[in-house]
């Protein structure tokens, strides 16, 4: 594959359509690329709008280039998918955790890797819209899962026991991540707080037939915020850990 640092093509040649800049008026002007700038572009586009949404002439137009000037740098689409995962898991951390205070551990690992994931909620959405192939793998992508399963066992946990939290940990911040802070984020401050009542209450207050004493109650019950959500949902994985271990 052509090296990170080729050259961009060359301008076309003068001609009276064109000028002496060799583009159309109008055409933005054409940018040096890189295989990181594609990465760069990607996660910006399927970070917001999903996978589905990046195409390469998407791409081309965003970057001010032809789609072939990107064939300069990159095979296909998928090899464009498979860095942009490989990005994504290479900027994971997991920060530190005290197995003799692994309950207040366990809200920092979430909410650390809750805060990674945050931003770009939709890439996510990769798992269901795409193919990731053998090149997208990393070695960091294991050294996380060791890490985690090491914290794990070491407070008690057996390997199987500790697989299942770990797997419980990633459902609960893809789906926190798509469903929860990527909607509460992009809503303004009056909308926000119906994020997360049963039935929001100006749809109620639309159907006044309808017999629903306790989801009419249940919109001043409700959590207000993602974060006070997301703090039920760490103590609830808590609380099956203290079952499982017999506390």
């Amino acid at each position: 594959m052509p090296s990170e640092t080729l050259k961009p093509v060359a301008a076309a040649e003068a001609s009276p359509t064109t000028g002496s800049t060799g583009r159309r008026p109008g055409r933005p002007t054409q940018r040096i690329l890189t295989v990181d700038s594609i990465v760069d572009r990607t996660l910006a586009i399927a970070g917001q709008e999903g996978f589905a949404a990046v195409t390469m002439n998407r791409l081309a137009r965003d970057m001010g280039v032809t789609p072939r000037a990107l064939y300069n740098h990159v095979a296909n689409r998928q090899e464009i998918v498979d860095r942009v995962w490989v990005r994504m898991i290479n900027e994971v951390t997991l920060p530190e955790l005290d197995t003799d205070e692994w309950r207040d551990s366990f809200h920092v690992l979430w909410n650390s890797l809750r805060t990674q994931f945050q931003k770009y909620p939709r890439l996510l959405l990769v798992a269901l819209d795409e193919h990731i192939t053998s090149a997208g793998t990393s070695p960091m992508r294991i050294s996380v899962v060791e890490q985690a399963l090491t914290f794990f066992t070491s407070i008690g946990l057996s390997l199987r026991q500790a697989t299942v939290v770990n797997e419980m940990l990633m459902a609960d911040l893809f789906s926190f991540a798509l469903t929860a802070d990527y909607h509460y984020g992009r809503r303004d401050e009056q909308t926000r707080a119906m994020t997360f009542q049963p039935v929001p209450e100006p749809w109620l207050d639309q159907h006044p037939e309808v017999d629903a004493p306790l989801a009419r109650k249940a919109t001043k019950e409700s959590v207000s915020t993602a974060d006070e959500l997301f703090g039920f949902i760490v103590e609830s994985r808590i609380a099956y850990v203290e079952k499982v271990l017999g506390q």
